[in-house]
């Protein structure tokens, strides 16, 4: 895990960053309250026509029966300005509910996305569960998709490339997930 403010790295979830002292708590008093949202997709800018609110949150809802432990929330906003979208996803990640199911630290298998249209920017955040299987570059390479697919100006087909891209890396990182030994009894 990285600080969400200043990117250092984190041996383990910690209550506030050695480096910068950002805790939940400071980013509670920076963002207020928790934004309305609904589980799969949330779009507060309107950008999004009903067709593309729809055909998105059908791909989503198909992306939690092929990975049935994980929900994809896609979060679309204008932040204010100055407000790093990094700090924002963390935030939103661990303050909104986005499942009826509460998980917690390596429970959590869930992701986020987190789109500023205001500041062009874009932030992942998976839950503890997922940190071993999807590595750094992973995430960086889902956004870097999903920011390939934006510059052609289509919100839906970028988030689609981005939910395609983090579906891609999660069945390659099941095959490479050590299997468990097949043990025989007879009785």
């Amino acid at each position: 895990m990285k600080c969400p403010s200043c990117a250092q790295p984190l041996a383990a979830p910690e209550a506030r960053c050695p480096q910068c002292k950002v805790t939940l708590q400071k980013l509670d008093m920076k963002f207020g309250m928790v934004p309305r949202h609904s589980q799969f997709l949330t779009d507060r800018t309107d950008t999004l026509s009903l067709s593309e609110m729809k055909r998105l949150r059908e791909a989503l809802r198909r992306f939690e029966v092929m990975f049935p432990q994980s929900l994809f929330s896609v979060f679309v906003g204008e932040l204010p300005a100055g407000t790093l979208v990094g700090e924002y996803a963390f935030w939103l990640m661990n303050r909104a509910r986005f499942s009826s199911l509460e998980r917690t630290l390596g429970e959590n298998f869930n992701t986020l996305l987190v789109i500023d249209l205001h500041a062009q920017a874009a932030a992942l955040m998976t839950g503890y569960g997922l940190e071993s299987h999807l590595t750094e570059p992973d995430l960086q390479g889902v956004l870097e998709e999903f920011s390939a697919a934006m510059r052609g100006g289509n919100l839906a087909a970028a988030i689609h490339a981005g939910m395609e891209g983090l579906s891609r890396r999660m069945r390659e990182s099941s095959l490479r997930a050590p299997r468990p030994e097949l043990r025989e009894v007879e009785w």
